[in-house]
């Protein structure tokens, strides 16, 4: 449930920080479309009221937010964006210019199907050079949405709003976030390890015989054990890591799923394992070692039970 949104008279939604004290707000319900009074007083926390004192309808924190930072894109006509050099030559932009605001937009439009993908947006350039952006709150993309976009060649960029809770919700930060800032937006595809090619052995080859390259030798994959259950780090070819639970148990799922995410790790549900980018394998395997060393330590404190004789 929310009641921090609303609609204004231009059918804009407006967080109740942005708006007029009480009726002055001018603004409607996003489900059923009554009045609004906003409500903010010294005591309660801000929050739009139904003008006729109704319950609340009941709306989706996440969903507002996707809406209302696709807003501001639409507004603002810009979004200012990290540009490794891999995007920058999909692009056909300068790729010696690290930051980029990209703007003169000849068309932005939202949530077009496109085959299996729905981005949030699908952005043209006046340069006629499309892209998508995706915005992240408590999902985000896994790898078979990223592969569906690099199937159809279209990049897409993913801007992280996670922190940004009902409770924590300020309308600056929001925009500044959305549009300026590029430490929580990431470019999904193209990257530069999906550009990278395989390794390639050249044997000298016999006019007479083919010779056949040697296989390759995979190293045996690490194994934490969490509270007696294995968990898998198995190195990947192109040098992330996959990190999978080897039997199922609720509490350790959660644990790798907590892990792995704090490290921008993604979800492969083909193999059921979480990717984490190898910038982060480190990092990761230090707090895994530490959960299981934590909860060791916690089993083995548990004081005995006295049985009656």
């Amino acid at each position: 449930m929310s009641s921090h949104f609303g609609l204004d008279k231009f059918n804009l939604l407006r967080h109740v920080s942005e708006v007029e004290r009480g009726l002055a707000c001018d603004c409607r319900c996003v489900v059923c479309q009554e009045p609004l009074v906003a409500r903010q007083g010294d005591v309660r926390e801000h929050h739009f009221a139904h003008a006729s004192n109704r319950e609340p309808c009941v709306s989706n924190h996440e969903s507002l937010l996707h809406h209302y930072a696709k807003q501001l894109i639409e507004m603002a006509g810009y979004i200012t964006v990290p540009m490794p050099e891999v995007v920058a030559t999909h692009l056909g932009v300068d790729p010696a210019v690290p930051v980029m605001r990209l703007s003169r937009f000849s068309s932005i439009e939202a949530e077009v199907s496109l085959g299996p993908v729905r981005p949030d947006l699908l952005v043209t350039t006046a340069e006629g050079v499309t892209f998508a952006i995706e915005v992240a709150y408590s999902s985000f993309c896994d790898l078979v949405k990223i592969g569906e976009f690099r199937a159809q060649g279209l990049p897409v960029l993913e801007i992280d709003l996670s922190r940004f809770t009902p409770e924590q919700f300020d309308a600056d930060d929001v925009q500044h976030a959305v549009l300026n800032a590029i430490d929580k937006k990431s470019w999904l595809w193209p990257n530069r390890e999906a550009e990278l090619p395989e390794p390639v052995s050249i044997i000298p080859m016999s006019p007479d015989c083919a010779v056949e390259p040697p296989p390759k030798i995979r190293k045996p994959p690490e194994v934490i054990l969490i509270s007696g259950r294995m968990v898998e780090l198995r190195l990947l070819d192109w040098g992330d890591l996959a990190i999978r639970t080897v039997s199922f148990d609720p509490d350790v799922v959660g644990i790798v799923k907590g892990v792995a995410k704090s490290f921008n790790g993604r979800y492969n549900p083909k193999f059921k394992n979480w990717i984490v980018p190898k910038w982060a394998i480190e990092l990761a395997k230090a707090e895994l070692h530490k959960r299981a060393n934590d909860l060791e330590i916690v089993v083995r404190q548990k004081p005995p039970v006295d049985h009656p004789q």
